[in-house]
């Protein structure tokens, strides 16, 4: 069972038959219009949070792009009950945003998101540069997952992997070691790492498997008590009740397509006991 918004094309919440949700949203889902949707998994793209040129961290708006921000376009001759087809054109966006692509101000693309539902959730944003230069971006697919406790919840698979710690001044590239990642206060990096990821829950007993590709990178990410409970259209303590792990293209990682060319990010959720 899956929901989703044609705002952003944006999956609000999934689950398998006869599980919990996996796909985390928030008790109340605030809707408007130029304002990005809590929880699910919102689509980044063409820039990470905001944004990253010359071996900087730019300051591109909106923040982490304009997908999760646009009406995506439902195609329903391409769709079925257990596949849901979106797509967006750059020619619908404003020229203003489209001139912050690090790879030229005249980007020409179109973008096809599919979502495929079963025991498992696939998710796949496949870009087409339509140009005649090459087309430089950035991507994530932002995904929230439900967890009965995020303090007692563990990210297997990235021991030692290096990564970007975001919490600290400058970013310091940084190494796992042999354990897994926990969450005591703000977890915010990016893992040079694409291998397949357990989340395991002790609360909910279950482990959630994240299976990437055509992602470089992993962004693992909870805000922790004190920033969590200052998000504001969340309630005290809904920032336990999730743990995002991201299929990502970013930074020194972005992603390049060749003209008349294409590249897709995938990322698919699973569940074992």
């Amino acid at each position: 069972m899956a929901s989703v918004s044609d705002y952003g094309a944006h999956v609000l919440s999934w689950a398998p038959a006869g599980e919990q949700p996996v796909v985390w949203r928030p008790k109340a889902i605030y809707l408007k219009e130029g304002t990005a949707i809590r929880g699910g998994v919102p689509i980044i793209f063409p820039w990470f949070n905001s944004g990253f040129e010359d071996g900087h961290v730019a300051s591109k708006t909106p923040k982490h792009g304009f997908a999760r921000n646009s009406f995506w376009h439902y195609d329903e001759e391409g769709s079925s009950d257990t596949l849901l087809r979106y797509t967006l054109d750059s020619s619908e966006i404003d020229a203003d945003i489209l001139s912050q692509f690090v790879s030229g101000p005249n980007p020409q693309f179109h973008a096809v998101y599919t979502i495929e539902v079963s025991r498992e959730l696939t998710m796949l944003l496949t870009v087409y540069n339509d140009g005649d230069e090459p087309l430089s971006y950035e991507e994530a697919l932002h995904t929230y997952l439900q967890v009965g406790d995020a303090e007692q919840s563990q990210v297997c698979g990235l021991e030692g992997a290096d990564y970007l710690d975001t919490v600290l001044d400058g970013d310091p590239r940084c190494s796992q070691g042999d354990e897994p990642v926990t969450f005591q206060g703000m977890v915010d990096r990016i893992y040079y790492s694409a291998d397949t990821l357990e989340l395991r829950d002790p609360v909910l007993q279950r482990t959630i498997i994240v299976a990437k590709q055509g992602a470089a990178q992993t962004v693992v990410w909870n805000p922790g008590e004190q920033a969590g409970n200052a998000i504001g259209d969340l309630s005290n303590g809904e920032w336990r009740g999730f743990v995002c792990v991201e299929a990502v293209n970013n930074r020194d990682c972005a992603v390049v397509v060749p003209p008349h060319d294409s590249h897709t990010l995938q990322q698919t959720l699973s569940v074992k006991h």
